[in-house]
């Protein structure tokens, strides 16, 4: 049979230095599950590495195995092997890293490209998906119950619990496979979805306040004042996932989540589409990424207002270019 060379593969075999598997900034379970299996597959390996993220580990998902041995970024250490996952580049992880090499596993088109050591692939549901693909390409056997129950968590997660258009039957093969090497569907749901504190339900009732249509009620989106966490006790990291609630309007083609982020001066934005339009577009415009369906940028502006405008107006230039909205034609008189 034809045994597949993947040169990242080959590359870590060979490594003998000190390896950094980092996560982008603000986790969510796909990038923290890709760092942790890949982590702890390595340490099997006898390979010298270190899984680290620039913010702490989610009150959601510090039910993942290893996550309690995440290292705060940055650290003064030069790797001799970088590896960043889930993210479009290293900048994603708002971090300074040292590396001699580096590489990026990702699922996300476009982004930074570091070599041939880079293993992208935007057809595929995750990026655990792609970390299991190349753990098997390795050492199928080595894949044991917490390196399973790390892939399984981002698979679920980036396919909304087997519920998005990136769902498909090779996704719920591979959710089989995980779940035959270890992975636990129901616990992996109850401690991700089931596990709220009373601050963030005290955050979410202030900022559904915030919820407004645009376009017609094509566009809904909400606002996350950074006083909001304050009034409410509730972190930064409560925020994750609550665009899912302009989503699921009827008739809303695009959502948005607007975050107020002062310490770096900017405007977080994630973007949420139900198809018709490609949000990847949309945060490219405004310097970010993504995929079609789910991506996100940062906006650097005076004031919530100018922030907001640039939004709206990328957005509408969005729905323009699908020819779902017609471009407003300036009258003078």
């Amino acid at each position: 049979m034809f045994e597949q060379s993947i040169p990242l593969i080959e590359l870590l075999k060979r490594e003998e230095g000190t390896i950094l598997i980092a996560s982008h900034e603000n986790p969510d379970a796909d990038t923290l599950g890709s760092a942790l299996a890949l982590y702890l597959f390595l340490k099997k390996k006898g390979k010298k590495v270190t899984v680290g993220c620039k913010d702490k580990v989610p009150h959601f998902l510090d039910f993942l195995p290893g996550s309690k041995e995440v290292v705060k970024l940055p650290v003064n250490e030069v790797f001799s092997f970088g590896v960043v996952v889930d993210a479009s580049g290293f900048y994603r992880i708002n971090a300074e890293v040292k590396a001699l090499r580096k590489a990026r596993i990702d699922h996300h088109i476009g982004g930074d490209f570091y070599g041939e050591y880079d293993y992208i692939d935007p057809s595929a549901p995750s990026t655990t998906a792609l970390i299991y693909k190349l753990l098997c390409a390795w050492d199928r056997s080595a894949i044991d119950k917490d390196i399973a129950q790390n892939l399984y968590a981002g698979l679920a997660t980036d396919t909304g619990f087997f519920k998005y258009s990136n769902t498909t039957a090779e996704t719920f093969q591979l959710a089989k496979e995980l779940v035959e090497l270890g992975a636990e569907p129901h616990w992996t749901y109850v401690n991700f979805a089931e596990r709220e504190s009373l601050n963030k339900m005290r955050l979410i009732s202030k900022v559904l306040d915030t919820l407004s249509l645009h376009e017609d009620g094509l566009v809904a989106g909400i606002t996350i004042f950074d006083r909001f966490f304050k009034e409410t006790g509730s972190e930064y990291s409560d925020s994750e996932g609550l665009v899912n609630y302009p989503r699921s309007l009827e008739g809303v083609e695009v959502a948005y989540a607007i975050i107020e982020k002062p310490d770096e001066g900017v405007w977080k934005v994630s973007l949420r589409s139900k198809g018709k339009v490609d949000v990847a577009k949309i945060a490219e415009a405004l310097g970010g990424g993504g995929h079609k369906y789910a991506s996100g940028c940062k906006i650097k502006a005076d004031s919530y207002e100018s922030a907001l405008e640039k939004l709206l107006s990328a957005i509408r230039e969005g729905f323009e270019k699908e020819g779902l909205i017609k471009h407003a034609v300036s009258q003078t008189t």
